[in-house]
């Protein structure tokens, strides 16, 4: 009988795998079905939107990425029923996405009048960017597995899905070949084969991929989360389309902008000193003091330290203007360390400043002193109609004439700053 090796090498090289391996039947994608009416009901229930034929209509096509259609399109033995997928949710997704900015960048740039162009930008992404938006997605339930595989019908336990799932491009590749290959065996369990017999697939392997570059040349790819991200999208423009500005407001600072995030780590400075410098000096100005003046000058002075002589000293260094007013403070193992957070904690502490709080009316900005409500009750967005745009005319609200809205303070990028 002839061994193992004898037997693989007078196998045609394109034959030949990394690995030999069992079969077992291959099972049908379930993964891509439409959810079941409950699903979309419990769906609907929790974007606060009353459950009926017709949002169950829509929330499919939230659930429906473009490039679902797209790979059907392409396919031409597919299967497609267009009464459910004949749409997308590319509308609602790019609808949802600017109310989404907009109600991140009015609650951010009201709350913190003085921060910068790009630590807002910075903030509002951190808030309502792709990973948030798929955080979100979690929590609504969208595209959680139960186990098993991250998304690829027929393989592993990914049918068992513990959420509503998404449809996008790779369900429709693998609803195409499980038609292709149905009744036939797929890979199994897979038993490395010697190094000494993988020489035979380097031409092969090459070939696989020059003929997947070729395929993919042209096509934008997509991952997971970005379908997920666009699914939460849809959801926002469609409980915009059903209930209005307020309750899609309502929605996105309910599940976005409720969260407890640092932004104090998005602000990454090089030099700091200068950066504090130059905010100081615009502050002065806009209060009278000419910006040449000596008393824009920023002092820095040690106000105490410790183990000066040992191996762990620590040294507190202050920051102050001619007149005397303390800026800010900060420590560290040497005098620059400490001088170096000293101008960050000051440079934080003007750009993080509330205009929320009773008595920040102090800071000369119009606007500042007026709490918000919980669910951005007071922001600009609050005094338009539900709907800013009906039978092709603009609709003005009876509170918008009577609105004052916050100055915001802020300035774009400044010297010596990374963001």
């Amino acid at each position: 009988m002839a061994s193992l090796s004898t037997r693989l090498l007078q196998r045609p090289p394109q034959l030949l795998s990394r690995s030999i391996h069992t079969s077992r039947a291959l099972s049908a994608p379930r993964l891509s079905l439409v959810p079941p009416p409950t699903a979309l009901s419990a769906l609907a229930s929790r974007l606060s939107l009353q459950p009926s034929p017709a949002v169950s209509t829509s929330l499919i096509t939230c659930l429906t990425h473009p490039s679902y259609l797209a790979e059907q399109t392409e396919d031409a033995n597919a299967e497609i029923d267009f009464s459910e997928t004949s749409e997308s949710n590319e509308l609602l997704a790019t609808v949802g996405n600017s109310l989404i900015g907009l109600f991140a960048s009015e609650h951010l740039a009201s709350l913190y009048p003085y921060l910068p162009t790009q630590a807002l930008q910075s903030a509002v992404t951190a808030y309502v960017g792709p990973a948030a938006c798929v955080s979100v997605g979690r929590e609504l339930g969208v595209a959680v597995q139960g186990g098993g595989n991250a998304g690829l019908p027929g393989i592993g336990k990914g049918a068992n899905s513990a959420g509503v799932v998404v449809r996008w491009s790779r369900t429709a590749l693998a609803e195409k070949n499980w038609r292709e290959n149905k009744g036939k065996a797929m890979e199994g369990l897979k038993v490395p084969v010697g190094r000494r017999f993988q020489k035979f697939l380097k031409e092969q392997e090459q070939e696989t991929a020059a003929e997947a570059e070729g395929e993919a040349r042209g096509k934008k790819q997509q991952s997971h989360e970005d379908v997920i991200a666009s699914a939460v999208r849809s959801f926002v423009g469609l409980i915009y389309q059903e209930e209005g500005i307020h309750t899609a407001r309502t929605f996105v600072h309910a599940h976005f902008l409720s969260r407890a995030l640092d932004l104090a780590s998005l602000i990454n400075l090089n030099n700091p000193m200068h950066v504090l410098s130059s905010v100081v000096s615009s502050h002065l100005a806009s209060a009278g003091v000419p910006s040449s003046s000596s008393e824009t000058a920023i002092q820095p002075r040690l106000l105490a330290s410790t183990g000066t002589n040992s191996q762990a000293p620590l040294f507190l260094v202050g920051l102050f203007l001619p007149s005397g007013l303390k800026i800010s403070e900060g420590h560290g193992s040497s005098k620059a360390m400490a001088k170096h957070r000293a101008a960050v904690n000051g440079l934080q502490s003007i750009w993080f400043t509330r205009g929320d709080q009773p008595g920040a009316e102090v800071l000369g900005i119009k606007g500042l002193g007026k709490p918000f409500g919980e669910y951005g009750e007071g922001l600009p967005s609050s005094a338009h109609e539900d709907w800013v745009y009906e039978e092709g005319k603009v609709i003005i609200g009876e509170e918008e004439s009577e609105f004052e809205s916050i100055e915001w303070g802020g300035k774009e990028v400044l010297p010596g700053s990374r963001r």
